[in-house]
Order: C-alpha cells, then structure tokens, then sequence
C-alpha cells in the first residue's frame, strides 16, 4: 500500500512539474517577446512521448527499502501535503527558466526564432528525461541503481532515442541543424535539474539529522 501511494505521488510530481513548465514557458516568451518558444507539434510530442514513457515506467519503480521506516500517513492528510505542491511548481519554474535560457540563446546567436524553438524543444526534453531520475527516488540518484527497473532503463533510452532522431531529421518537427557548440550548451542546461534537485535532498537529509 505504501509502495503504490509513494509510485502515485512519483508520477503526479513528475507530470504536474513538467506540465507546469511547459505552460510558464509559453506563457512567459509571449509576455515578453510575443513569441511561441514551442510549436504544437513540439508540445505534443513531449506529452505523449517523453512525458508518457517514463512515466509509465514509473509505476513499476521497484518500492524503497527504508518505506516501512517512515511515519505512517494521517488518514486526512492531501496528495500534496509535505510540500510536494510547493516543489512542483517550483520545478515547473525551472524547467521554464532553463528552457526560456535555451531559446533566447538560440534565437540571439544560433540563427533566429527557428534555433530558439530547436534550442528549446531540445533542453525541454532532455531535461524532463533527467528529472525522471530525480523523481524516481527520495535518496541521492547516485546510490539508486537505475538498472533495478528495466523499463525505466527501456522507457529512456527509447525516448532519448526519439530526441536524436527529431533533432538530425529537421523537415518532420521544423527543427534547425545548430552548431556542435548549440548542442552541448543544451544539454548542459538539460542536465541541471540534477544538480539542482540533488542539492535540495542534500538539505533536507541535512536538516532531517539535525532534528
């Protein structure tokens, strides 16, 4: 029982935060620059693809070892309680943020609004493919194997995959061939959720000891 409500709320962090980012992301270039970072195609390929794959496998996660030592759940308390709610939308905002990094880039010195979106499309994805790691697990993502579920393993090497394909075949998703330079600066905005994500469970490890 612990096991399926800890894998619910996994899924619905994940799906929510990107979601959330998705939508400040296209709201926030048209406030500013009266511009769609993302085309509709871009937005439903990332929902029914790189949204939709992982987490599906998320719902096989293999449950925590340390999940009978945690404080049983008030019978009353939300889906949101413990601050999820509050986490969510704050990596929504990131996701928003580094996307937002990503087009304005793109588009300013990588060859116009074309570049922007591909930037764009590309640090959104690959970022909500890293975050899956985050999401996964309360514990660091460097004491959690990844390979003890082979479908989370299958989920993103397929979706990684699909990414390489739209981003080296421009006439299906209207994406811009962008220099080698372009390719490594998104996926290093990409993988910053990691490090950000990582520096948060440290704190609170941190400060779960100090209690």
């Amino acid at each position: 029982g612990r096991g399926i409500y800890d894998s619910i709320k996994k899924a619905i962090q994940f799906l929510l935060g990107t979601n959330i980012g998705e939508v400040i992301t296209v709201f926030m270039a048209m406030l500013f620059w009266q511009e769609s970072p993302l085309l509709a195609m871009h937005l439903l390929w990332l929902n029914l693809v790189t949204d939709g794959l992982p987490a599906l496998a998320m719902g096989v996660e293999p449950i925590e070892s340390d999940i009978m030592t945690r404080k049983p759940k008030p019978k009353n308390e939300g889906l949101f309680a413990d601050g999820l709610g509050v986490r969510v939308v704050l990596q929504g905002i990131m996701f928003a943020t580094l996307t937002l990094i990503g087009y304005y880039v793109g588009k300013t010195y990588f060859g116009g609004i074309s570049a922007g979106q591909t930037m764009a499309f590309l640090v959104l994805s690959a970022s909500q493919l890293f975050h899956v790691l985050n999401v996964r697990t309360k514990k660091s993502i460097f004491v959690s194997p990844l390979h003890k579920n082979k479908y989370m393993v299958g989920a993103l090497c397929i979706s990684f995959l699909l990414i390489v394909l739209i981003a080296f075949v421009p006439p299906i998703f209207k994406i811009a061939i962008l220099p080698a330079k372009a390719y490594l600066l998104a996926l290093g905005l990409s993988v910053m959720p990691v490090v950000v994500i990582e520096i948060e469970k440290l704190i609170r490890l941190l400060l779960r000891k100090k209690k």
